[in-house]
């Protein structure tokens, strides 16, 4: 799951962020961190996927100390997108591949990543922040702006440990109760913190946020207009579910599998049992 954590302006205090790293433990139990300087802290804590190694932990720094990442979630697609990079990795991580492919391809990286994830990569030149959520918000994202400094976390109740005051957002708490919908894509409950809506990408300098949206859905939906027989939909619709569960299930450790009993994940539990390499790491579970 993992946990991401900072604080960039005038009121960082690594103290207060030691609290927001503690308070998202929970996420990540296999190792926390943190950078602070000159500025900017950033906390991750760690749950262990891809490359269980220390040099892999996070905050991380890329070889010229330039760019920090900190990242939640997992790049299914990493090992494709390594062999085009012209890169020398010290890991064998997702992490690096991300960070990699930030600093060849920019913004236009979040194109090519296949995956769920939610990171911030702080630029030491630029004095800049990059965050970005993936395409469907799978990811969390929450951040808040006050007195020239911008709080983000992957959990609202770590910005109210960072002294973020938790008062409510009278208009989202009655259209819940009124019409049980959340509200907008980057409200929250609680007044002051928002969150990056799926599909957005955030850039903070000189104490202004700017967002833009990369993952349109409705245009890609035009992308697969054209007319298909029934039999051509099946076998493409058969061949990208295996290649997701392919991707899906690279780790390093157990895999776990919860299956509700229904057709989704019956249909899913089959396609598993068809993968070619050994499945004594996978087990499949029933609540």
């Amino acid at each position: 799951m993992c946990g991401i954590s900072g604080i960039i302006g005038d009121n960082f205090n690594s103290d207060v962020l030691l609290k927001m790293i503690e308070t998202q433990k929970h996420r990540g139990p296999d190792s926390s961190g943190k950078y602070v300087q000159n500025g900017v802290c950033l906390g991750h804590n760690r749950l262990s996927i891809i490359d269980l190694s220390e040099a892999a932990n996070q905050p991380f720094i890329d070889k010229l100390e330039r760019y920090i990442l900190v990242f939640n979630g997992e790049i299914y697609n990493y090992l494709e997108l390594k062999s085009e990079l012209d890169y020398n990795f010290k890991t064998n991580s997702d992490t690096e591949v991300l960070l990699a492919a930030y600093m060849k391809w920019g913004k236009e990286c979040l194109h090519k990543l296949n995956g769920m994830f939610s990171f911030a990569i702080w630029d030491t030149v630029e004095k800049k922040l990059f965050a970005a959520r993936d395409r469907f918000g799978v990811k969390p994202f929450y951040y808040h702006l006050s007195e020239n400094t911008f709080y983000f976390a992957s959990e609202i109740k770590t910005l109210h440990a960072a002294g973020i005051h938790k008062t409510p957002n009278e208009k989202v708490w009655a259209n819940y109760f009124v019409y049980g919908s959340y509200g907008m894509p980057n409200e929250t409950f609680w007044e002051g913190i928002h969150q990056l809506s799926g599909g957005h990408f955030l850039e903070y300098a000189n104490n202004q946020i700017k967002i833009e949206k990369w993952y349109v859905f409705e245009e890609e939906i035009k992308k697969h207009q054209k007319k298909k027989s029934y039999d051509e939909v099946k076998s493409e619709y058969i061949a990208l579910l295996k290649d997701s569960i392919q991707l899906r299930f690279r780790s390093d450790v157990p895999v776990g599998f919860n299956v509700s009993g229904g057709l989704d994940s019956s249909a899913l539990l089959a396609f598993v049992n068809l993968l070619g390499e050994d499945k004594s790491k996978i087990n499949a579970y029933t609540f």
